[in-house]
């Protein structure tokens, strides 16, 4: 028996070495090439794995022409964009492209996911809160109460065949903000895996997603302290899908010492005021952006149940004391 299991040995052996000899020349040369651009209101970073500077920055080129394209179709103040007549329709609906159409959809699936805590139509309420200004001031409750019956994303239809988007009041407007950077993070990765890079990671403010990386390493990532900008509440390590945070310090200001920011709860119209941060692991950036903005509203208690309903999603919520729920999973 020994001389049987002894030339297996040394083929085996002699294979395995063989084996870890290829995949260390079929690593060399890859390197990581990185770039950082402004598009969709946030700093856009993209990092990709490669053997070439030049594909490597092709194929990131053509990731920020899809994020320039996603932003640009999907912003509320641009003039152009189909949200933007929507916001401003003289008629009871608004034709749409089919893309549009589809991100409302299954926006409106999150919604329901949520209760109604992710809700596109909040965005009737968001020029009331003027963040840009020199010395803001938050809305009086008359101003929110004004507008607020017109928050309902029950209100809204969405008529593929005809290609048309409806709601039942005339003064509802939308905002993608809480879907639509998530969705161009995962387009992005879309276009750098058509390129063929060989491992990529694009994130969007928060929004993150990656492909893996073809030399075996994993990508990591630091969640930041929501009250300490230099400080990580954890790394966490991913080889594929997404990691999205939302948190009351990435737009906000002051006033008379209460924090004000753009996370709105669209029952009251009033910033949520149940965490500070919520942070969630999901198979696509989208699904993780419009998870993490509805579960900042509901807070921590249904924020985890919602997350334990969901296959394939894991979260860590920060409370508004600074007290850190998460998932088993996480």
């Amino acid at each position: 028996m020994k001389r049987q299991f002894k030339p297996l040995f040394l083929i085996l052996l002699i294979t395995v070495l063989g084996l870890m000899n290829y995949r260390c020349q079929s690593h060399a040369g890859l390197k990581v090439y990185q770039s950082t651009r402004f598009a969709m209101g946030t700093i856009i970073e993209i990092s990709v794995l490669d053997r070439s500077e030049k594909h490597a920055g092709e194929a990131i080129d053509a990731a920020y022409a899809e994020i320039n394209r996603i932003g640009s179709l999907f912003y509320e103040g641009n003039p152009e964009s189909p949200l933007y007549a929507f916001s401003h329709r003289s008629a009871d609906e608004v034709a749409m492209p089919v893309e549009v159409l589809a991100l409302i959809r299954r926006g409106l699936e999150i919604s329901d996911l949520t209760d109604g805590a992710f809700d596109m139509t909040v965005g009737i309420l968001l020029p009331l809160y003027n963040f840009k200004a020199e010395s803001p001031v938050p809305p009086s409750k008359h101003d929110i109460n004004e507008v607020l019956p017109f928050v309902n994303y029950r209100s809204l239809t969405v008529d593929f065949e005809r290609g048309v988007l409806s709601a039942s009041f005339p003064r509802t407007m939308l905002t993608a903000g809480g879907i639509a950077k998530g969705y161009g993070v995962d387009r992005a990765i879309e276009i750098l895996e058509d390129q063929g890079v060989e491992g990529a990671l694009v994130n969007a403010g928060g929004d993150l997603r990656v492909l893996p990386r073809a030399d075996g390493k994993i990508w990591k990532v630091g969640i930041q302290d929501p009250r300490d900008m230099h400080k990580m509440l954890k790394i966490v390590e991913i080889d594929s899908g997404a990691v999205v945070t939302s948190g009351d310090y990435q737009k906000y200001f002051f006033y008379n010492g209460k924090r004000y920011h753009h996370l709105i709860n669209p029952e009251t119209g009033c910033p949520a005021d149940s965490c500070q941060s919520v942070t969630i692991i999901a198979p696509t950036a989208e699904r993780a952006d419009a998870l993490a903005t509805g579960i900042f509203v509901a807070g921590p208690d249904k924020g985890l149940k919602i997350l334990n309903s969901l296959p394939g999603c894991e979260g860590l919520i920060v409370r508004w004391d600074g007290k850190i729920f998460e998932t088993e999973g996480f």
